[in-house]
């Protein structure tokens, strides 16, 4: 009689679904997805530890009364967003000389398989290194170094 090896009985995780390709995705339909679920950058002010948002302001971008914000401009060169954006493949291929580690962009809104309200916009994928599979690529600005002294 065979024996069913121990291994195959354990749960594998199941990989994030791609939700929807951001390729040709304008920002405002980009928005209008993430409106959906929840990402990593609405975490922290879910449960009340952003020093960027607060849970009020997440709740009216999550059920579409943002329109009491001022809108971002994202050519305003004064954002932290704007340079978050021009940096991005500067500081991701400063990660790829300096650790070795190929990485590539994702180019889609994931979704987590069982939890359709988690969602993710990956800055790049790490490739080919089991031990570090994402790339979050951040910047910070002479005001907001003091933020991330402490990594």
């Amino acid at each position: 009689m065979a024996h069913a090896n121990p291994v195959d009985r354990v749960a594998r995780p199941r990989p994030a679904l791609k939700l929807v390709k951001t390729n040709d995705l304008s920002r405002e339909d980009w928005l209008s997805v993430r409106r959906n679920g929840i990402g990593s950058s609405d975490a922290a002010a879910a449960v009340g530890l952003s020093p960027y948002k607060s849970q009020l302001q997440l709740w009216m971008e999550k059920t579409g009364r943002d329109d009491l914000f001022a809108p971002i401009d994202v050519n305003d060169e004064s954002t932290p967003l704007y340079w978050g954006t021009l940096l991005e493949p500067i500081v991701a291929a400063h990660y790829t000389k300096r650790s070795g580690n190929r990485v590539r962009r994702v180019n889609a809104v994931l979704q987590h398989p069982d939890h359709p309200w988690m969602l993710a916009n990956l800055d790049r994928e790490v490739v080919g290194v089991p031990e570090v599979q994402i790339l979050e690529c951040k910047t910070a600005g002479i005001q907001g170094a003091r933020l991330w002294k402490d990594g």
